[in-house]
């Protein structure tokens, strides 16, 4: 019979994330929270249809002119 250990790395994480100071664990939560919400937004915005997602691109990365 195979002993199942507790995850460890996630212990370290939890023990990790205990060490930060308060104003650094707001942080990390507004972070996550805005990580949440923005993912699945850009995740459809970016692949939507080929036109859409070359118009979202063009806002951030200037095409270049065909010389």
């Amino acid at each position: 019979m195979v002993e199942q250990k507790p995850d460890s790395s996630l212990a370290q994480l939890y023990a990790r994330y205990q060490k930060l100071s308060t104003s650094k664990k707001v942080i990390l939560i507004v972070f996550l929270i805005w990580l949440a919400q923005a993912l699945p937004k850009w995740t459809a915005a970016i692949g939507a249809d080929d036109e859409m997602s070359a118009d979202i691109m063009r806002i951030f990365i200037t095409p270049r002119s065909d010389h």
